[in-house]
């Protein structure tokens, strides 16, 4: 099994701190700890030209949503920029605005586009499918203000990393289907697309790791309301009967992840269909690295190629 040099060091940091496992924190615990590492030191932050607060109405109520706009990474010739739709990671149970911060503003940078980072409501307090219809009245009232928010409605993607993954692929096949408006590309960083949880790679097991099958379980048993659920398309887009015609995708593993079977299980899938993917994987790396880049920097290595990808997508539009 190989181990990157960063990642080996932060489990020895763990083992060391004796950290309890996730799932043995309250939903609301986690959030808190989520929040306090979210801070990022100084000399890491990254300065973007244009960062607002806003919120779309959605069914449940409002959603918070955060715009980045980097005037010096935008192109002069064009008065609109592209747009990446970001969806946080988290388990569906934690992660906000605050938690990918970074990650989105090194992404606005990469993917010289406007990112707008959506905030949707969290379980169990707001169970499945409370997250997807967020994601789909997010997106599509995000698209109804393209001149307001001064983007091109013609090059949109649908970005998120985990449980955020999960959401940006079920957008995509909604997209797909006309229940909202059309999008144009996706990028998952090891997206959590199948609730079943019975794929090889739930049985790594490296201790110190900060996911594993049992937080996984967690997660999914304050997401959804029964084990049912565990097969609805929208909890498990890799189920989804229909995969054709879905616009290009750029998937992103870690090989120490517990989801990374899925990913590459999802690639074979849309491949199958004769969509375009491409699919990247960081062996040494584990689940969340795309989040920590302070201890992990391997993330931003991922992260720029993200915004390579999504240029390379706009760029044939």
């Amino acid at each position: 099994m190989q181990i990157d040099k960063d990642t080996q060091i932060l489990i020895d940091e763990r083992l060391k701190n004796n950290a309890p496992a996730l799932e043995s924190f309250t939903p609301q615990e986690l959030r808190a700890l989520r929040a306090k590492m979210a801070d990022t030191p100084l000399e890491l932050r990254v300065d973007i030209s244009d960062v607002e607060d806003l919120s779309v109405k959605g069914t449940l109520g409002d959603i918070p949503i955060r715009k980045y706009f980097n005037s010096s990474t935008s192109d002069p010739k064009h008065k609109t920029s592209p747009l990446i739709i970001y969806f946080h990671g988290g388990g569906f149970v934690m992660g906000d605005l605050e938690s990918h911060d970074l990650v989105c503003r090194h992404l606005c940078k990469e993917g010289k586009a406007t990112i707008i980072a959506v905030d949707y409501k969290l379980a169990p307090e707001h169970k499945f499918p409370a997250p997807v219809i967020d994601t789909k009245d997010a997106i599509t009232k995000i698209l109804e203000r393209a001149e307001e928010f001064n983007f091109d409605p013609n090059k949109v993607i649908l970005c998120g990393d985990s449980a955020g993954g999960t959401l940006a692929t079920v957008g995509t096949i909604m997209s797909r289907d006309n229940v909202i408006p059309k999008v144009h590309g996706q990028i998952l960083v090891y997206p959590w697309v199948d609730m079943t949880m019975c794929r090889r790679s739930m049985d790594i097991e490296l201790e110190g790791m900060i996911l594993n099958k049992k937080t996984i379980k967690y997660f999914a048993d304050h997401y959804l309301n029964n084990t049912k659920e565990q097969v609805d398309w929208r909890a498990s887009p890799i189920l989804t009967a229909d995969l054709s015609n879905l616009p290009p995708t750029y998937i992103y593993g870690a090989g120490l992840d517990p989801l990374v079977d899925e990913g590459d299980a999802y690639k074979r899938r849309l491949l199958s269909f004769g969509n375009e993917v491409h699919y990247r994987l960081f062996p040494g790396q584990m689940h969340a690295f795309l989040s920590n880049s302070v201890q992990l920097p391997t993330s931003l290595i991922c992260i720029k190629e993200m915004g390579k990808a999504a240029q390379t997508i706009f760029s044939k539009l």
